[in-house]
């Protein structure tokens, strides 16, 4: 670290510390001791989450002014969730994205209409890199929506996801579970936990995976994976945890199928701008060419300090990387005008890795002043992110790519011939990222029944772009300062009700993943400004066992880029898009037996400002209306059953007048759980129950189906 960046990183925590150091005011009163988050046993059978899981949100979620959803642990087992996509089922308003231009799919997603694949945390901290996140070492997933880049900083246009991972606890258990599926899969994962002494303890989390992927033929994943926590109490009042993830993937990637363009005539002109009459398990790569190999690998130190009865000190450093080599067949029409066949010279390489190194150091504090209860979040943050991409080429030439070859679009051949070779060709590309921050949020119990929130955070973000291969002396920069701010004010007419309204911004820079900047006059853009306004009330029903949330929204981006129809490399910045919505939901323990997770989103999404004939066109991947439902019935200790759906609107791939249109759908789950002993369960699973095809993940040029029908059975035995 230069000097310089000494001198920031010393200078912000001192803002930080006297942001909040009422500590030291004679007159502040210290009201109640902050809990330090010690390794102690949780429930995991409430579908109710009361409490956020970033440490930026102090308050009950009752009390959090902005829509936040937590998926439980509770939910997953009993959804047979495996990955992150699988979870945010259980979220209406978020739509995933297909990757274009070589990028994977991987957990590429909109929120609230906005893009939000930069925008995955785990236990707070930005998770970089564009792959299939596992959950089997989730504790729960947090879904905020909204600007956040107050509580996140770049990015969270329309909100943000927090991973939060399982970490050691004081105590004896083990808990193996073993699952086979319909598609020849199965997947194993161990969970162990064990005290070595008195204050401290490791967890171990493994993980087996393998199997085809339902409703897609040749498509397939295998993973494994282990993970470790050890927390050791320092002192009554402090301690100190290490955290370690590796995970390896080894996937044929699925590039789907191809959408038909706005075409007039040809065989195929009655879907032009939607899907073509084929079966949707059509698999169009080539088993001899497509692989995805993914190796990603996290290690984090936190340190937590209880200074007083009332102040609580969070450090956290992490390094992180993932490294990606794949190639995969994009499916294009060779002449879609005039023929169906599907050309297999589109094929995309990427040989990269992502890299992050970051500490965060956070001062939590409650204190009374003046009889106001302040609940005070203030810190600092500093990173350094890293993208690197080598040429990886057809070292053998590509015969796939002569003429080119042609696959059947109707009855597509995954094996055909293929005598080349890739590897890289030793050129390279990378960038450098430079993020500094400071932040402080306050939210204030004025008295029993009024809350003000108030929350600043100030972000220097920089790049440089070694973008040419032959010069990487050379390089493209940025420099994004900005200030973001939220503030809110509620109303509670109960103890078990709010009401708020909140408003807050949020900023994407052009290289927000670091590169960008290098067509035309791109590099002039300043970044992208979102500003929300949000109406809503969270009420506490069933003897608080369950939390009902209603809000109104309003999201709005001001300088947007977009591209002059004629001269691709001018670039306009005036670009502005609105979303409006409303987003209702109910989760927790209806009765003793019954317990629901359900939600509604509605959006109307309008592109305000951009070329002509886009003006008042919806934004991509933006469906009206979606919906999600879960239940599960106990009909006694050991006997449980659960039913689900969900609803996806119509959709388009892009915000343009030739954009490709998905159908919309609705999907059906059920669950059968058997508490056969004390230590063993038995559950059935079964998704897309009624194997419905539809569109799932949306790209520019093609679309990836959703998973077919997939019936497993799982046992999970603890000791």
């Amino acid at each position: 670290m230069n000097s310089g960046n000494r001198k920031f990183t010393r200078s912000a925590i001192a803002l930080a510390l006297s942001a909040i150091l009422p500590i030291g005011l004679s007159h502040a009163q210290e009201v109640k001791e902050l809990a330090v988050s010690q390794a102690t046993a949780q429930t995991e059978d409430s579908y109710k989450v009361d409490q956020s899981t970033s440490d930026k949100y102090p308050l009950p979620l009752l009390d959090t002014a902005k829509t936040i959803t937590v998926i439980s642990q509770s939910v997953m087992k009993d959804r047979n969730v495996d990955n992150l996509r699988d979870a945010l089922r259980n979220v209406p308003g978020i739509s995933m994205a297909a990757g274009e231009g070589g990028a994977p799919p991987g957990d590429s997603m909109s929120i609230r209409g906005f893009d939000a694949s930069n925008d995955i945390f785990i236990d707070g901290i930005r998770d970089l890199a564009g792959y299939s996140r596992d959950t089997y070492n989730t504790e729960s997933i947090e879904v905020s929506k909204g600007p956040g880049s107050t509580t996140n900083g770049r990015g969270s246009a329309g909100g943000s996801i927090n991973m939060q991972t399982k970490t050691a606890k004081l105590e004896e258990f083990a808990d193996v579970t073993a699952r086979i599926g319909t598609e020849s899969d199965y997947r194993a994962t161990v969970d162990f936990n064990t005290k070595l002494g008195e204050q401290t303890a490791l967890r171990i989390n493994l993980l087996a995976e393998d199997g085809d992927v339902a409703g897609r033929n040749n498509v397939s994943n295998e993973s494994q994976a282990i993970a470790a926590s050890l927390m050791t109490q320092l002192t009554a009042d402090s301690n100190l945890s290490l955290n370690a993830d590796v995970l390896n993937q080894d996937n044929v990637p699925d590039y789907g199928i191809p959408w038909v363009s706005d075409v007039s005539e040809g065989p195929l002109a009655a879907y032009a701008n939607s899907t073509p009459p084929v079966n949707f398990d059509n698999f169009y790569g080539n088993l001899y060419r497509d692989f995805e190999d993914i190796d990603a690998k996290s290690f984090t130190l936190k340190y937590e300090n209880q200074l007083s009865a009332s102040t609580k000190l969070i450090a956290k450093a992490r390094t992180a990387s993932v490294d990606r080599v794949n190639v995969v067949t994009a499916p294009r029409f060779i002449s879609v005008s005039d023929s169906t066949d599907v050309r297999m010279s589109d094929e995309k390489t990427r040989d990269t890795s992502n890299s992050i190194n970051i500490v965060q150091v956070d001062l939590q504090g409650t204190y009374v002043i003046s009889g106001m209860t302040h609940n005070v979040v203030a810190g600092t943050e500093f990173a350094k992110e890293k993208f690197e991409r080598w040429g990886y080429v057809a070292l053998v030439a590509d015969n796939l790519n002569d003429t080119p070859v042609l696959n059947d679009l109707f009855d597509p051949n995954p094996y055909l011939e293929f005598t080349g070779q890739y590897g890289r060709d030793g050129s390279r590309t990378f960038a450098d990222g430079t993020g500094k921050a400071v932040y402080v949020v306050d939210n204030i119990e004025l008295n029993s029944q009024w809350i003000v929130g108030l929350g600043l955070r100030w972000d220097d973000f920089d790049t440089e772009y070694h973008n040419d291969s032959a010069d990487l002396a050379s390089y493209i920069t940025t420099d994004s300062k900005e200030l973001s701010w939220n503030a809110n004010i509620s109303y509670k007419p109960s103890q078990n009700s709010t009401i708020y309204v909140s408003a807050g911004t949020s900023f994407t820079p052009l290289a927000s993943d670091l590169t960008g900047g290098v067509s035309g006059n791109q590099n002039n853009a300043n970044p992208e400004k979102n500003t929300s306004i949000e109406l809503g009330s969270k009420w506490e029903l069933f003897k608080g066992r369950a939390i009902a949330t209603a809000a109104i929204f309003q999201n709005t981006k001001i300088d947007g880029s977009y591209r002059d129809a004629d001269d691709r490399n001018l670039y306009y910045f005036d670009g502005e898009q609105k979303v409006t919505g409303l987003e209702l939901s109910v989760i927790g323990q209806v009765t003793d037996e019954l317990s629901v997770t359900a939600g509604y989103t509605y959006q109307d999404t309008e592109v305000v400002n951009d070329l002509d004939d886009n003006v008042g066109l919806s934004l991509a991947r933006s469906p009206k209306n979606s919906a999600s439902l879960w239940a599960r019935y106990d009909f006694n200790d050991q006997l449980a059953a659960g039913l689900g759906l969900e609803y996806v609107g119509e959709r388009n791939n892009g915000n343009t007048s030739t954009s490709r249109t998905a159908d919309s759908y609705t999907l059906f789950d059920m669950m059968v759980s058997y508490q056969a002993t004390e230590k063993l369960s038995i559950n059935l699973n079964g998704s897309n129950i009624t194997d419905e095809d539809y569109v799932d993940q949306l790209g520019g040029g093609h679309f990836i189906p959703g998973t077919g029908r997939l019936i497993t059975l799982g046992a999970t035995y603890s000791f």
